[in-house]
């Protein structure tokens, strides 16, 4: 938190040498122009790209889960639960960085109105629906992997700000965040002119799609079944709003991998940005494409692979070996390349050095068509099965028909065409919650821990069972940073992880 402070001041002029004291800087001198809101509003976006760039988003969202192999030891640590609070992949101040560029936005977006003649109420409003949008995201990625977090929502500016904070409840903070970007969505752009900040900014179907996915999350995860199915028909209610807005749809069959190259098309909800040009590179291509042991740090796991042909045609779903996992369509054993970021095509044709600027997706209108099904389904409403099947079968697998269990359908659907997108932890976490909370339907814990164990070894299989089964829910989240206890005294442990010292 006190780094967002520092990352601020520090962007709020070009000598960081000639900064004035906290509290005249900010709210005196800097926040003058539509040029200066903009400035802060692309550092938070910049935030949030650097949460990308050292692996934070990837871990969370994947290294729980079973469908990747990990090569750094802190990533294999966490796997086969050997989780200590030391361990700097539960560090979060690169996403509390992204709070506070957000909440200064928030804060100080509306006093510039009367400043610059430039800059008017409706676009002031329609840049706060960004900062919204980007405060929520990060909360939910908190929730998600923490559970219960400090809530922040004042920049650290000035000496008035609380810099310690106890820790909310995490439901309590997606409620909030949710209602507070309800009031902006009829203000926030549906589109932007330029391609790349129509894809790359917080439009207004970006607002209501992350507003589906919180209340999928708090429809799972809350046991009283009133509110629960509220939250899934707001979740199917913003669902049919996106696809109601005509902007998005479907790639074809055969143009399905456009999506991550070249990135930013028109089934592209909301993209985190990087361009050659500006030198906005990442090492995506390394990480999940090279032989090298040093610098590839993900490869797709065997298991998966063994799934996957349980679920789609092999033979016709472009999604497969040449699409998303393998060596371009090789044969080969372990698979070593994850190929929908190093690929140029569905075939064997690499993405050159100079292609080194893939976008990281959060959301894309396939998953818009998931949530809604996966809501239906938790309603007993609609034809959630017809929706499964517009994924499936424009993956190039013949239709669904009559599944056994349509809630698995649709988590193993998002397993095909999310794979190493960041989400297939937060997806069996948020059907493990469900299950928790639904013991009379005579449904329970062993689903998640079964789902994220079996493909470990033996052993580890053992411990992380047992790990997890000792302290359920505690344990389907990542202990706070032993850093953040230090200096916020408020926080508390939490209760899974209290007696592991350092």
């Amino acid at each position: 938190m006190c780094a967002s402070a520092i990352a601020f001041a520090m962007s709020a002029c070009q000598d960081w040498m000639n900064v004035d004291p906290a509290g005249v800087q900010t709210t005196t001198t800097f926040w003058k122009s539509k040029g200066d809101v903009e400035g802060v509003l692309g550092k938070a976006y910049r935030n949030l790209r650097d949460a990308v760039n050292n692996r934070t988003i990837i871990y969370w969202g994947e290294v729980r889960a079973c469908d990747l192999d990990f090569v750094e030891t802190k990533a294999l640590n966490i796997q086969t639960g050997n989780i200590l609070p030391t361990n700097d992949l539960t560090a979060w101040g690169s996403i509390y960085n992204v709070i506070g560029m957000a909440n200064s936005v928030i804060k100080y977006a509306p006093s510039v109105v009367e400043k610059d003649a430039s800059f008017n109420e409706s676009e002031m409003r329609s840049i706060v629906a960004e900062a919204h949008f980007l405060r929520a995201l990060s909360y939910f990625y908190l929730v998600r992997t923490f559970k219960d977090v400090p809530y922040v929502t004042e920049p650290y500016v000035n000496d008035d700000a609380e810099f310690l904070l106890p820790a909310t409840d995490g439901n309590t903070i997606l409620e909030k965040e949710i209602d507070a970007m309800s009031e902006y969505y009829s203000v926030a752009k549906e589109r932007f002119p330029a391609v790349e900040d129509n894809k790359g900014r917080a439009t207004r179907w970006a607002l209501y799609t992350l507003t589906a996915d919180m209340s999928l999350w708090l429809g799972s995860s809350i046991a009283n079944p009133d509110t629960s199915n509220l939250y899934f028909n707001l979740c199917n209610d913003m669902c049919q709003k996106v696809i109601d807005g005509g902007w998005l749809g479907l790639k074809e069959t055969t143009e399905w991998f456009s999506n991550f190259c070249p990135g930013n098309c028109e089934e592209s909800i909301f993209e985190i940005q990087y361009s050659n040009a500006l030198s906005q590179t990442n090492s995506f291509q390394d990480w999940f494409g090279s032989t090298s042991t040093t610098s590839r740090y993900f490869r797709t796991a065997n298991g998966f692979v063994t799934r996957a042909a349980r679920i789609i045609n092999i033979e016709s779903d472009v999604r497969d070996a040449g699409g998303t996992w393998g060596d371009g369509g090789s044969t080969e054993t372990p698979v070593t390349k994850v190929w929908k970021y190093c690929g140029q095509n569905t075939q064997n044709l690499l993405r050159t050095a100079e292609q080194n600027d893939q976008n990281w997706i959060i959301y894309r209108y396939a998953e818009v068509l998931l949530m809604k099904a996966e809501a239906l389904a938790r309603l007993g409403e609609g034809d959630p099965l017809a929706l499964v099947n517009q994924i499936h079968t424009r993956g190039g697998s013949q239709e669904i028909v009559n599944p056994s269990d349509i809630i698995q359908t649709i988590i193993d659907e998002r397993s095909i065409e999310f794979y190493a997108e960041g989400k297939r932890w937060f997806d069996i976490l948020r059907v493990g919650l469900y299950n928790n909370n639904h013991p009379e339907k005579g449904i329970g814990t062993d689903w998640l821990i079964n789902e994220c164990t079996r493909d470990l070894a033996p052993i580890s299989r053992a411990l992380v069972y047992s790990k997890m089964n000792k302290n359920y829910p505690d344990s389907w989240y990542l202990p706070i940073n032993s850093s953040e206890l230090e200096k916020n005294t408020l926080l508390e442990q939490n209760k899974a992880y209290a007696d592991l010292g350092d």
